[in-house]
């Protein structure tokens, strides 16, 4: 009796296991049938003010790929859909799904540039954050790090170039991260070495700044030399200043001649066409000392019109008899010594004392 009680469970259980299988398959085959209503598009990241892909391109390229509202649900591919929209170089994250509304979500962070470049030849593209190559698409104005003189136009790049575009992308992050240098800056240029060179917006002058390496410090260091020695000249008064050397900024003033160097040599600059400001000596609140004092402090000289006057008290004859003894005794006993002295002159000019005379008696005029 349990026997046929087992088996008329699993019976059951079967039934109902199909039953549960052919009402899921109805209502999918209910859900392909209906169709979607509209598709939704929203822009996401972390700058969705600055576009450089909008709703209607995003719907066109939507609609290209077979993808129209009011079509069954079934007919829609969202993988297939969602791949080709990633290929897209503006699009950085693509994300599709239908909610109870039966409205096609499609939500795309977008890929937001951080520096334009100008190769040799004249063209230009922008690179993101993480060093990929965008085309020049814009809808709003952005301010961004402007490099020239860039090697290539090629996206496969070689591996100097590839280093190159490394630094470059190093570099505009110290830049962004600093609100100064990013209105200051208005143009880096790259040289034939590698080395950079920076414009500024305000100042007609030139700013070498080399590779990257400690690229913090130097933008420290040339803060430093605005704030001290720059804006107190004048914005004018320099036109090379140069940051490639350490706990240093060496400034070519204008007029003077270029700053002249070898391959292997340090750059030699004439010190009177040149200021070289050590920053590290600088106190924050005194001016840096330009040359030291070649000439020490000497008293100043009276004139004998200036010099004051006093009053000479005659002495007694007694006085000067008792001087005179002692001057007699230590004139014999300084004798001896004066032959053993060197006969070096004195640069110090002494001039002798003034000596002091002697009143004499007026003869009397009275009458005896």
């Amino acid at each position: 009796m349990k026997h046929w009680q087992t088996i008329l469970v699993r019976v059951l259980w079967s039934i109902a296991g199909a039953a549960l299988i052919v009402l899921f398959v109805i209502a999918w085959k209910a859900k392909e049938e209906k169709k979607y209503n509209s598709i939704q598009i929203e822009l996401v990241g972390e700058n969705t003010a600055a576009l450089f892909m909008d709703e209607k391109e995003i719907l066109q390229i939507i609609h290209e790929q077979g993808v129209k509202e009011g079509q069954s649900i079934g007919e829609l591919n969202l993988n297939t859909l969602e791949k080709y929209l990633e290929t897209i170089r503006w699009v950085k994250k693509v994300e599709l799904f239908l909610d109870n509304a039966q409205v096609l979500q499609v939500k795309i962070e977008q890929r937001i540039p951080i520096a334009r470049i100008f190769t040799a030849s004249g063209n230009s593209f922008y690179i993101d954050k993480e060093g990929l190559q965008l085309p020049l698409k814009q809808l709003t104005v952005l301010r961004l790090p402007v490099f020239t003189n860039f090697p290539t136009d090629q996206e496969k790049l070689s591996k100097p170039d590839s280093l190159l575009l490394n630094d470059i992308l190093h570099f505009t992050k110290a830049v962004q991260n600093d609100s100064f240098f990013m209105a200051q800056t208005a143009q880096v240029n790259i040289a034939v070495n590698g080395d950079f060179e920076l414009v500024p917006s305000v100042g007609d002058h030139l700013v070498l700044i080399g590779s990257v390496e400690n690229i913090e410090d130097k933008l420290n260091r040339l803060y430093t030399f605005y704030k001290k020695v720059w804006v107190q000249s004048g914005l004018n008064a320099y036109q090379v200043i140069d940051c490639r050397f350490d706990n240093q900024i060496v400034a070519l003033k204008k007029g003077m001649q270029p700053i002249q160097f070898s391959a292997n040599d340090l750059p030699t600059v004439d010190s009177a066409m040149a200021v070289e400001v050590k920053l590290d000596t600088i106190a924050p609140k005194t001016a840096p000392k330009i040359a030291p004092k070649l000439a020490s402090k000497q008293a100043p000289k009276l004139s004998p019109k200036t010099t004051p006057k006093t009053a000479v008290k005659a002495p007694s004859k007694t006085a000067v008899k008792q001087a005179s003894k002692k001057g007699s005794k230590n004139l014999a006993k300084t004798s001896s010594k004066i032959n053993n002295k060197s006969k070096a002159k004195s640069l110090i000019k002494v001039k002798p004392s003034a000596k002091a005379l002697m009143p004499q008696k007026k003869a009397s005029t009275t009458n005896n």
